[in-house]
């Protein structure tokens, strides 16, 4: 990149231009945009003309300041000393292009040059792109770490400044540079620095508030910039492939000394709440990467002995910061603050619950969170009730930043008092209070339901791994009395865990489908079948009577037989659901892991067929990620085998809610348990529908738009197994909607659209989720 930017300045002739962009960086940086503006309109010719702090006369060619300012700095940071004077320079440069640009839609001239001249863009992106990578391996902890900080989001945020504001169209323009991995590299690594900076400051006795405080204001800028971008689809699917920043554990570097930074509860709220706003958009950068369905960013994580330990010890961050919280033990981030905290405890519940569910890290959440869960369930009954089966509970903010490079930089750099600089203003993000309890309570009840659901012939070793755990958890947290001595407080302890978790069970069957599925509360109940007999004869109690909270007073639970509870209306919750998913704050759905198209996996079904263990066998696994590569996206082994764990975990959490609906109801009845599983699921909870019945036929909003026949509802059909899958095969006699609409299960056997099957078939028939398929009444004759 060096000889890159070396080239482009020599072909400028920058030496070569009777020009004094020195002075002009040096006493224009100090002008306001307004001033600047002002200058530039007054201009004669073009010509700006100024008097210097010397008494001197100055001047300069509008169109040629901006010509050459960008390869002027890349110059000076090629041929200069990195020392204090040159950062300070160069800020002032930043500073003075950031004014340029603000001023270019009101400039032909400039707009010209800055915002339309491909050159000079290729030239400022190299110029930005070169400085990030300077920052990224700058080791140096003297006065210079303000001026790292203020250069590092200068330059980040001088991309919004001449490419767009809006993130998805930068997202795209970076995405088409080929220098993008570079950015990427060095932008996390810089980033990086300035957290270890921070982190040194707030640790030590550093009694300069004020600087502390503008470096907190750089950081967050920075991590904000990334975290936008990461929320853009295609820049994190492209940043998950980024060997440097996330095989080599770049990211997962950045989240741990993040998650390490102190909360300095005697220093002021401000720095309270931007720890904590640093610690929850970080977690919400690795809850998007997790989002990214062509490649696990997990397995990536986990594919080496380093990355997995980083990684582990990363989570463990996060499960230390859920134990701190759920104690109470932060009192000052719940107190009433002007400050936002971001959704700091949701984003790290809702990358527990992934991780819980995730082959690679499920075990180590069973060893290392249990006893948290532990502590939760053994609060008092009425604390636990306000807690978590409420309405209402203790909400978070999230917030964006709104980030002025040019007073940042212009305090850094003394251009400004901090009375002129404003106070740090956000556009708040806040979550509906009811909306925020039921969030935070179906992800208790979701992690207790992964941890649960045990697959016996996927981790032999996690065979009562959990309950064990949970139950030595328990002995920990009671009395250390010798058993078969009467203890009364050990009884009401015990009795204690029992009532709360039948309290929370009752309110989570009032969440669905709005923030629950059935499956994770059939689990949830065959946790708590299996827990109460074990800790009865663990800790030999006599069976504790139900208690009179108001909850319980509306129904006496009956954990192994049918329920007759009917909680709050369906409709209270869906409004608050629908506004959070519309926000883009949480996504309640369970994640899918669709990293293969349905010609893969509809391979790897057929070949499941004959060889059901293949995720035990090196060879075979190596053979089919090389056949089945192909055919789509490229896969390793280890991605594979992976995948075909989770495909068994998926399994046989279905089978498993299945069976407990089986028993609670008295027998598997036609038609299920009376309630529709969520449609999102990734395998369906059976097949309900016989050959010949006639049915409607549901898109993913729940509307009709067609009538059919099944045609063949179990075993297998093309390659299809009908049972696993939970797919039908019909045939549509009526159709709402163009035929040529695109199916949900395209194949070889039906095409890809209505239409594309009549011609291959000969009739309209199609693969169809058993869960979106509606009984029809028979004809009348």
């Amino acid at each position: 990149m060096n000889m890159d930017v070396a080239l482009a300045c020599r072909n400028n002739n920058i030496q070569q231009q009777p020009i004094d962009l020195v002075s002009a960086v040096k006493e224009l940086h100090m002008l306001t945009s307004e001033e600047l503006s002002k200058l530039i309109r007054d201009a004669n010719n073009d010509i700006i003309q100024w008097t210097a702090h010397d008494g001197s006369s100055k001047q300069i060619n509008v169109e040629t300041l901006a010509r050459y300012l960008t390869c002027h700095l890349l110059a000076k940071l090629l041929e200069s000393k990195r020392d204090e004077q040159l950062f300070r320079y160069l800020l002032a440069g930043l500073r003075l292009l950031h004014a340029l640009c603000d001023i270019a839609p009101r400039n032909s001239k400039l707009e010209q040059v800055l915002l339309e001249d491909v050159k000079i863009s290729e030239q400022i992106f190299d110029m930005i792109f070169f400085v990030i990578l300077v920052l990224s391996g700058f080791r140096q902890e003297s006065g210079l770490v303000l001026l790292h900080s203020a250069m590092l989001s200068c330059s980040l945020y001088l991309l919004t400044a001449f490419v767009s504001t809006q993130w998805n169209e930068l997202a795209l323009v970076l995405l088409a540079h080929p220098k993008v991995d570079i950015f990427v590299f060095g932008a996390f690594s810089a980033v990086h620095r300035d957290i270890q900076f921070l982190q040194v400051r707030l640790s030590g006795q550093y009694s300069n508030t004020a600087e502390i405080k503008g470096l907190c204001q750089h950081c967050e800028a920075s991590l904000q910039f990334l975290q936008s971008l990461c929320q853009q689809r295609f820049f994190r699917e492209r940043l998950v492939k980024n060997k440097d920043v996330c095989e080599e554990g770049g990211i997962l570097l950045l989240a741990y000394d993040i998650m390490k930074l102190p909360f300095c509860e005697e220093s002021s709220s401000y720095l309270m709440a931007v720890v904590s706003r640093l610690k929850s958009k970080v977690l919400s950068i690795l809850l998007h990467l997790c989002e990214v369905e062509s490649v696990s960013f997990l397995d990536v994580a986990a594919s080496t002995s380093r990355g997995l330990n980083l990684a582990k010890s990363t989570i463990f961050q996060v499960l230390e910061l859920l134990r701190t919280m759920f104690r109470g033990d932060l009192n000052a981030l719940s107190d009433n603050t002007t400050y936002p905290r971001g959704l700091l405890q949701l984003n790290a519940m809702r990358l527990t619950d992934i991780l819980s569910d995730d082959s690679n890290f499920r075990s180590y959440i069973t060893l290392n969170f249990t006893e948290v869960l532990t502590t939760i369930f053994l609060q008092p009954h009425a604390e636990f009730l306000s807690s978590w089966c409420s309405s209402e509970s203790e909400e978070e903010e999230d917030a964006t930043l709104d980030y002025d490079p040019l007073s940042a930089s212009g305090w850094v750099l003394g251009v400004l008092t901090s009375s002129d600089v404003p106070e740090s203003t956000f556009n708040a993000s806040p979550v509906p209070p009811t909306s925020y309890a039921f969030q935070r309570t179906s992800l208790l009840v979701k992690v207790v339901a992964n941890l649960t659901c045990f697959i016996p012939d996927l981790c032999k070793e996690e065979k009562d791994l959990f309950f064990s755990t949970f139950l030595q958890c328990l002995q920990k947290e009671l009395p250390n009395l010798p058993y078969g001595v009467p203890n009364d407080s050990r009884t009401e302890r015990v009795a204690i865990i029992t009532q709360n978790l039948r309290s929370l069970f009752i309110h989570a069957e009032s969440l669905v489908p709005g923030f629950l599925n059935q499956d994770d509360v059939q689990l949830f109940r065959l946790f708590i079948a299996q827990l109460e007999p074990l800790i009865t004869q663990e800790f030999s109690i006599a069976r504790v009577t139900e208690a009179n909270s108001p909850l319980e007073e509306s129904n006496q639970l009956n954990i192994y037989g049918p329920q007759t509870f009917s909680g709050r209306g369906v409709h209270e919750s869906d409004g608050d659901a629908q506004n959070v998913e519309t926000n883009g704050l949480v996504q309640f759905r369970k994640r899918k892991r669709n990293i293969m198209n349905h010609l893969q996996i509809s391979m790897i079904e057929q070949a499941l067929q004959n060889e059901p263990d293949m995720q035990r066998k090196s060879a075979s696994l190596q053979l089919w990620a090389e056949k089945i590569s192909l055919h789509g996206s490229e896969l390793s082994s280890s991605q594979l085998k992976n995948w075909l764990n989770n495909r068994k975990a998926k399994l046989a959490r279905a089978a498993a809610a299945k069976d407990i609906r089986a028993a609670s109801s008295g027998g598997d009845r036609q038609g299920g348990s009376g309630t529709d599983p969520d449609p999102d699921e990734f395998f369906d909870q059976g097949v309900r529908y016989e050959a010949g019945q006639i049915v409607g036929l549901r898109d993913g909003e729940g509307e009709e738009i067609g009538k059919g026949c099944v045609q063949q509802a179990r075993g297998s059909w093309c390659g299809t197994n009908l049972d696993e899958s939970g797919l039908c095969v019909v045939d549509v006699t009526h159709l709402k909607v163009d035929k040529w609409s695109n199916l949900p299960h395209p194949c070889d056997a039906t095409g890809t659209s209505f239409a594309h099957s009549e011609q291959i078939t000969g009739v309209k028939r199609v693969l169809w989720d058993s869960s979106k398929l509606v009984p029809q009444p028979p004809k009348s004759r």
